[in-house]
Parts: C-alpha cells; sequence; structure tokens
C-alpha cells in the first residue's frame, strides 16, 4: 500500500491554515470587546489569558511540598489596567485543537460556540448580564481607590 504524501501534506497545510485563521477571529473578538470596554469605562484596560489549574484540596495530615499542577484546558481571561496591579476574570475560554467549538465559561453558564457569530453571541450575554456590570463597578472602584492613594 503507498500513501499519497503530498495529498496528505496539502491537506495537513489547509488545516493549519484554518486553524491560524480561526485564531484570528478569536483574537478579533477579543480586542473589540477589549476595546468596547475601555471605551464603556473611559479606562484604558488589558486583557489577560492565564492558564487555569485543578486545585484539589489537601487531605488533612498529609502535607507536600511539591505537587505538579495540572492544566484544566482552560484559560481564564481577566480584565486588568495598567493603573493597578490587580486583575478580574471575567470569563474562561477553552479551544479545541482545531479553535473550534470554543468553551465559554462564566460561573455556572457554559456556552460552545462553533464559529464567530456563536463566540459573539455567547460573549454578549455575559457582557449584558447583570452580574458582569457588578463586577465591573467593583473594578472601577478597586481602580479609582488606587489612583487616591
Amino acid at each position: 500500500m503507498s500513501l499519497n504524501f503530498d495529498k496528505l501534506l496539502q491537506k495537513g497545510k489547509i488545516a493549519a491554515d484554518n486553524v491560524i485563521q480561526n485564531e484570528a477571529e478569536i483574537d478579533d473578538i477579543l480586542k473589540e470587546l477589549q476595546l468596547s470596554l475601555s471605551n464603556f469605562l473611559n479606562l484604558e484596560i488589558k486583557f489577560l489569558e492565564l492558564i487555569e489549574y485543578k486545585t484539589e484540596p489537601q487531605p488533612l495530615g498529609k502535607i507536600s511540598f511539591y505537587q505538579p499542577r495540572v492544566k484544566t484546558g482552560f484559560k481564564e481571561v481577566h480584565i486588568s489596567s495598567d493603573n493597578i496591579d490587580f486583575s478580574s476574570e471575567i470569563f474562561k475560554i477553552k479551544r479545541s485543537d482545531e479553535v473550534y467549538p470554543v468553551t465559554i465559561v462564566r460561573g455556572l453558564n457554559h456556552s460552545v460556540a462553533d464559529n464567530k457569530d456563536e463566540l459573539s453571541l455567547a460573549i454578549g450575554e455575559i457582557v449584558s448580564n447583570a452580574q458582569f456590570h457588578l463586577q465591573l463597578k467593583s473594578f472601577l472602584n478597586k481602580v479609582n481607590n488606587s489612583n487616591k492613594s
């Protein structure tokens, strides 16, 4: 049996180009959200993507100085500002190997987006939520209080 490596290489190249395009779409959505939040808050903000690790409680009586951390596959998207040394998680995002589907988690709410439009809708649900706006007020208060110090 002979494999046609040329066809397989071309197939892989097309898949890789698709991954790059999908990553760019997600980056564009997050940049647009960052700009909108900056305008809304009248404050220059930035997003930080931090790797999420599983947290497991230590059994009583067992002390371990080194426990390898286990990644969950999610990245925590935090809002931050250069004005303060503080960030606040606004949601979690998990990209698949091919980027889509993307899972978005905030609290107990999970959304799975298969494309750019669904991702925009899922993030839109988050930013229109009252609890999200309470979090923004808290974040803004912390920024304002740190500026007074």
